[in-house]
C-alpha cells in the first residue's frame, strides 16, 4: 500500500523496525520505498517513530540545512511528550547535551571551536607512532606461540581504538579497555547504555579534575586549557565533560567499525585484496571505497525538524511522482548514510563510482561535518596496515555474509572475524625490542 504525502509521526503504529535492515537491507530498503518513497516511517526502538531519508539529496539536506534541522533534543517532540522513555537506550543517546554535537547556532561555534583546537595540536606523527606500536603490541600476543587461527573483532578490531583514543587522553591499556566498553554499551540502544553513560562520566570527571591540576599535552589536558580568544573563558565544568564525552565515545565506535569493514572487505573481496597487496591501490584509496562500498555507519543519529517542510518524492499507484514528503516541526528525521551513498551509485558509470570519494560516514559539509576525520583515519589507516603486515597468508575461514553484524542503529560493523594465517616467528622478540626503545 503506498502511503498518503502527508501524516504525522505520532499518529503512526506498528513500523518496520530500523534494526531491519541492518539484517536485511536490499529487501528492507526496497520495501520501504515502495510504501512510503525515498523518506519512510520507521520505529527507531520502543515504538519511537523517526523518518528515514533514503536517498542521497535527502540524507544531505537533513545533515547540512541547520536553518530546517537541528541537533537540539529540546526540538523532539518524542523526546519532550515522554514517549522516549527514561531508562532506555534511546533516551540516554539523546538525552540532551552541553556539546558541540547537541547544540545549533552560537553555542555550537563555541563548544566546536573548543574541538577544532584540541584536535589541531594533536601530533599526528607522534600518533601514527604510537598506533604502530599500540598494534604491534596487539598482534605479538594474537600470533604467539605458533598460533594460526584468531577472531580478529575480540581480539584486534574492538580494541585498537580504543587504546588509540585512552592514549590522546594520556591513558594506559586498562583504562583504554574500561572506557572502550562504556562506548559499546553507550550506541548499544539497549538498557547498558545509561549505565555506561554515568560510568563514563564518573571516570571523565576525575581526569578532568586530574588535568586541571596538573595539565599535560594530550588531548584531554588542551579541552581543559582552551579559552575562547574574545571572552578569555573556558568551558563550564558541564561542558568540558560532555565534550570529553562526545570525543571518547564516537571516535571509538566509528573507528572500530571502519577498521573491522575494510578488514572485511579486503578478505572478501579477491580483486580488491589483490590490488592493494599488489601495490595498484593505496591504504587510503582502500579506506576511501570502504566508505562508499560498505559504509561504517548506517545511519546518522537523528535531526529534529525545526517547522514544516517537505523533503523527498512520493509516488501514488500509478508510480507519478506527487510531491514530496511532509515532516512536521519536531520530528525525527534519520539519514540512512549507507543507503544513500549506495543509491548514488547506483547505475553510474563504474570507472566514475570505482574512484568516487561520495560517502555520508563522515557527515557532510558544514558546521556538524566529523572533526575527527583526519585522527580517525591515521588510526584505522595503522591498524589495517599492521594487519596486512604482519599476519601472511591471512584468510577469512568462513564466508563473509556469515561474520554476522552488529546490531547498532548507527555503527555498521561485523560481529566476527575469524582468520586463519600462516604461523609467525621472531615477532614477539622483535615488538619486545620495539618496547624497550619507547
Amino acid at each position: 500500500m503506498r502511503r498518503p504525502r502527508d501524516v504525522r509521526l505520532d499518529s503512526l503504529t506498528g513500523l518496520m523496525p530500523l534494526y531491519a535492515a541492518t539484517l536485511d537491507p536490499e529487501n528492507v530498503y526496497a520495501a520501504l520505498r515502495a510504501e512510503w518513497g525515498s523518506v519512510a516511517a520507521v520505529e527507531l526502538s520502543d515504538g519511537v517513530p523517526a523518518w528515514l531519508a533514503l536517498d542521497w539529496s535527502d540524507a544531505l539536506r537533513v545533515v547540512r540545512e541547520r536553518n530546517n534541522f537541528t541537533r537540539e533534543v529540546k526540538r523532539w517532540r518524542a523526546f519532550q511528550n515522554g514517549q522516549v522513555k527514561p531508562g532506555t537506550g534511546l533516551h540516554a543517546f539523546f538525552s540532551d547535551r552541553d556539546n558541540a554535537y547537541y547544540s545549533d547556532g552560537a553555542d555550537h561555534t563555541r563548544r566546536r571551536a573548543v574541538v577544532d583546537d584540541a584536535f589541531a595540536q594533536v601530533d599526528e606523527s607522534a600518533l601514527r607512532r604510537d598506533m604502530q606500536w599500540v598494534c604491534d603490541r596487539m598482534l605479538a600476543h594474537i600470533v604467539k606461540d605458533g598460533a594460526t587461527t584468531a577472531d580478529l573483532v575480540p581480539t584486534y578490531t574492538q580494541f585498537v581504538p580504543s587504546l588509540a583514543v585512552a592514549a590522546m587522553y594520556g591513558l594506559g591499556a586498562d583504562d583504554a579497555g574500561v572506557m572502550g566498553q562504556y562506548a559499546r554499551d553507550i550506541f548499544s540502544n539497549t538498557a547498558a547504555a545509561g549505565p555506561a553513560f554515568v560510568g563514563l562520566n564518573t571516570m571523565l570527571e576525575t581526569l578532568i579534575r586530574e588535568r586541571e591540576r596538573n595539565p599535560g599535552h594530550d588531548l584531554l589536558s588542551a579541552i581543559v586549557l582552551w579559552r575562547d580568544p574574545r571572552t578569555g573563558t573556558g568551558l563550564t565544568d558541564t561542558e568540558l565533560l560532555d565534550t570529553a564525552q562526545m570525543i571518547q565515545s564516537a571516535g571509538h565506535e566509528m573507528s572500530v567499525a571502519w577498521v573491522t569493514m575494510a578488514l572485511v572487505y579486503l578478505l572478501s573481496d579477491n580483486d580488491f585484496d589483490g590490488r592493494v597487496r599488489g601495490g595498484r591501490l593505496g591504504i587510503d584509496e582502500a579506506l576511501d571505497a570502504v566508505l562508499v562500498n560498505s559504509s561504517p555507519v548506517w545511519n546518522t543519529p537523528a535531526r529534529f525538524a525545526t517547522a514544516d517542510i517537505e523533503i523527498g518524492s512520493v509516488l501514488n499507484d500509478n508510480n507519478v511522482d506527487i510531491g514530496g514528503r511532509f515532516v512536521h516541526d519536531g520530528e525525527a528525521v534519520v539519514a540512512a548514510a549507507a543507503e544513500a551513498t549506495a543509491s548514488v551509485h547506483r547505475g553510474v558509470d563504474p570507472v566514475w563510482s570505482g574512484t568516487s570519494r561520495a560517502s555520508l560516514a563522515f557527515g557532510a559539509s558544514g558546521p556538524h561535518h566529523c572533526p575527527a576525520q583526519r585522527i580517525s583515519r591515521i588510526i584505522v589507516k595503522a591498524s589495517v596496515e599492521a594487519v596486512l603486515h604482519r599476519m601472511p597468508g591471512l584468510t577469512l575461514t568462513v564466508p563473509a555474509d556469515q561474520l554476522g553484524t552488529s546490531l547498532s542503529l548507527w555503527a555498521r560493523s561485523a560481529s566476527s572475524l575469524p582468520v586463519s594465517f600462516d604461523p609467525v616467528t621472531g615477532y614477539e622478540e622483535t615488538w619486545a625490542r620495539m618496547g624497550a626503545s619507547q
